[in-house]
């Protein structure tokens, strides 16, 4: 029983691959609750504190999140130490790839502007598997802050998406981390607590790209 005892416990979403069906937007996307992504933070024992909104259509992929919190600070010199929003994606969803590829992307966000940008992609390659990071600039950021909450309207074009095809491949990985200055973050999928997210994209999970025909 002891060697039970001492292995580390394993959270539910470990024994299952997460999917979610992404639907299609033909204009912005609004905090509607077709696009609301379902919480996994009862299955990863975390604290919920924001909702995230998400669509696609061929020129981009979307995002609206809510943040039930107070703007606090950026985090100087670590990102995740502050307010950040994190996005994962891998634009061929390569669950059978334990190493990051050209086809994976981190993006990190800010309620408020840092140096001079709203976001800005941080995608580290671990071989020569890699593509060129897109410019901030190429990047759409809308804050929206008050006392007690922020909100960021997030657009990431196709551009900036290495191997984004749609057409060809409906399915794309992602996971995100939301990151706050006075506690832990909040994730979707898999915990940071458990795997270093950024290098293991096999742990993210599925959006299933939903047409509108």
């Amino acid at each position: 029983m002891s060697l039970f005892e001492d292995m580390p416990a394993l959270s539910p979403v470990q024994f299952f691959g997460l999917a979610y069906d992404c639907p299609f937007i033909k204009g912005s996307l609004k905090p509607e609750k077709g696009y609301l992504l379902p919480l996994t933070t009862d299955l990863l024992d975390e604290e919920a504190f924001a909702d995230v909104y998400a669509g696609w259509n061929f020129d981009k992929l979307v995002f609206y999140v809510a943040v039930h919190r107070p703007f606090q600070k950026i985090g100087e010199g670590d990102f995740r130490k502050g307010d950040s929003i994190e996005l994962f994606i891998d634009t061929r969803d390569l669950k059978t790839k334990g190493v990051v590829s050209r086809f994976c992307h981190h993006f990190v966000f800010f309620p408020v502007e840092t140096q001079n940008f709203y976001g800005r992609e941080v995608t580290r390659f671990r071989n020569e598997d890699m593509h060129r990071l897109c410019h901030p600039e190429d990047l759409s950021v809308t804050p929206d802050l008050d006392d007690d909450s922020y909100r960021l309207s997030i657009e990431i074009p196709s551009t900036c998406l290495h191997g984004y095809d749609p057409l060809s491949f409906s399915r794309i990985g992602f996971t995100y981390r939301i990151n706050r200055a006075d506690g832990p973050p909040q994730h979707f999928a898999v915990s940071s607590e458990e795997y270093t997210i950024e290098q293991h994209p096999a742990t993210w999970g599925t959006f299933k790209l939903q047409r509108d025909d």
